[in-house]
């Protein structure tokens, strides 16, 4: 038999009851006369009485080349034939109190289909029991929450959620009484939502309690390679330029891979990582001085789970992965890491996505001058593009040294655009692209958002964003330093 298992989240989809008929695989033909699915069914199991399994029969004829199978008119899943033509689809987290139609039409090989065979799911409504007791406490910028859990069986879960966002959620295990929260944001005041978790995909009401952050003074770190007594041992000029601004700063630390742990996020809000080299490999796994090494992932990982922000420019960008900031099928996709060459213009990033649909049109325009990053920079129009960007690095000898992201390659899905389908798969917001592009082709610096298995993470991977001019002086190295100094403060928050 064929045997699927199939997630379904009731906050993830948004259904239409519309008639099956009018959603045909393309290519084929619907088809009244042909014989269709017979004996579907389903049955209730698991503990909690929430596992759905779905069965059918495909017809005896010889054209059946397989069955194509939908959940309330949208298509979901092509099968095959089975020798037996038999076939078994179990579903998980079928939401309660609401009418599911699950339908299958049977392929033939002349490119025709058979009209639907269905059954609806409506699985009973249920009261679940919550946390109670909620209480919370302050210690600086940590905040610790405890509960009494409830007594009600096939709890699988307890989820924490801070202001409502639930995207940043964090879920522990079931039986847990308290969670720590450290690196909380400052000066304000947070609503805290606990509930527990039934049977992987239900959830109870939330109980809530609110606590105020006062202001703790925080300090920032500037990760240095292994092989790197100090800053000043740094081969690359770039990243030696970077440093030697960075050790100026109030509260500025310096800290190796090996020393990541001893650092509480709390405290230390924001790590800069940067690499910066000519002819170093593309991928995350070449990063050097031990950054890519699994001990300083996993410690970089516990750091940003306990709220600790990062900044990761140039090539540090490709770290996006290995810290779950993005999928594996998502790293940066645009990298140079060549010498470089002579150019007389000057090199820009550009904060309005979709210039040319500015004035309405089925792609949108997207102005991020108002982000905190650009707060107190003048934009300007150095290379006559006909609008105004943030110049970088001025004529002379400069790295071509992108490290970002292609978004044509993902596509737009169903958003408007690819800028728009990138920030959703990862809740992120882009807050600049190469100067001169005008529609949403790449993602040079972004803004990731908290989520469940990482913190606030921003990264710059545009080739303008280049510390050390290698000709003479940088007209445009005060923006560079002002952008950084926007960046590490928006992120200490």
């Amino acid at each position: 038999m064929k045997f699927l298992k199939y997630t379904y989240l009731a906050a993830g989809f948004c259904m239409m009851m519309t008639s099956c008929s009018e959603f045909t695989p393309t290519g084929y033909t619907e088809e009244p006369s042909l014989p269709i699915a017979t004996s579907m069914d389903y049955t209730i199991g698991g503990e909690a009485k929430h596992d759905v399994d779905i069965t059918w029969t495909l017809p005896a004829d010889k054209d059946v080349t397989g069955c194509v199978l939908y959940r309330n008119a949208q298509e979901i899943e092509t099968f095959g034939l089975n020798a037996d033509r038999q076939y078994s689809y179990n579903v998980l987290g079928t939401p309660l109190g609401e009418d599911v139609v699950y339908t299958v039409k049977v392929l033939y090989n002349n490119g025709s289909i058979s009209t639907g065979k269905s059954v609806v799911i409506n699985l009973p409504t249920e009261t679940f029991a919550g946390v109670s007791n909620l209480k919370s406490e302050v210690d600086g910028r940590t905040v610790t929450l405890s509960w009494n859990l409830p007594s009600q069986s096939y709890r699988t879960g307890i989820r924490i959620i801070t202001d409502g966002n639930e995207a940043g959620a964090k879920v522990i295990e079931a039986d847990a009484t308290s969670v720590v929260l450290k690196a909380q944001p400052m000066e304000t005041t947070l609503t805290y939502s606990v509930e527990a978790i039934y049977d992987t995909y239900y959830y109870s009401p939330a109980e809530s309690v609110q606590q105020t952050i006062g202001y703790v003074a925080p300090k920032m770190l500037f990760l240095l390679p292994e092989d790197c007594a100090s800053y000043a041992d740094l081969q690359d000029d770039d990243e030696l330029a970077a440093a030697s601004w960075f050790a100026n700063l109030e509260d500025a630390e310096f800290v190796h891979p090996s020393e990541i742990g001893n650092y509480d996020a709390s405290t230390y809000a924001v790590m800069w990582i940067m690499v910066d080299r000519v002819g170093l490999p593309m991928g995350w796994e070449n990063l050097p001085g031990g950054f890519a090494a699994p001990s300083t992932i996993a410690a970089l990982q516990k750091y940003s789970n306990e709220g600790g922000s990062l900044y990761l420019s140039n090539m540090a960008t490709q770290l996006t992965v290995p810290l779950n900031v993005v999928p594996e099928n998502m790293a940066p996709t645009i990298f140079g890491n060549g010498d470089g060459g002579f150019g007389d213009d000057v090199w820009v990033i550009n904060p309005y996505l979709g210039w040319d649909f500015k004035d309405g049109a089925d792609q949108g325009f997207y102005d991020r001058t108002n982000h905190a990053v650009f707060s107190g920079l003048t934009l300007e129009d150095p290379n006559s593009y006909g609008y105004e960007n943030l110049p970088l690095i001025g004529p002379g000898q400069r790295e071509d040294h992108n490290c970002m992201w292609d978004c044509n390659i993902y596509g737009r899905g169903s958003e408007r655009d690819v800028i728009r389908n990138f920030e959703v798969n990862t809740n992120s917001l882009v807050l600049a692209t190469w100067g001169h592009v005008r529609d949403h082709c790449v993602a040079g610096m972004v803004d990731f958002y908290k989520g469940p298995n990482h913190g606030h993470v921003l990264a710059n991977g545009l080739a303008a964003y280049e510390w050390n001019q290698n000709t003479g002086v940088n007209p445009y190295q005060g923006n560079v330093e002002k952008l950084t100094e926007n960046i590490l403060n928006y992120l200490k928050k």
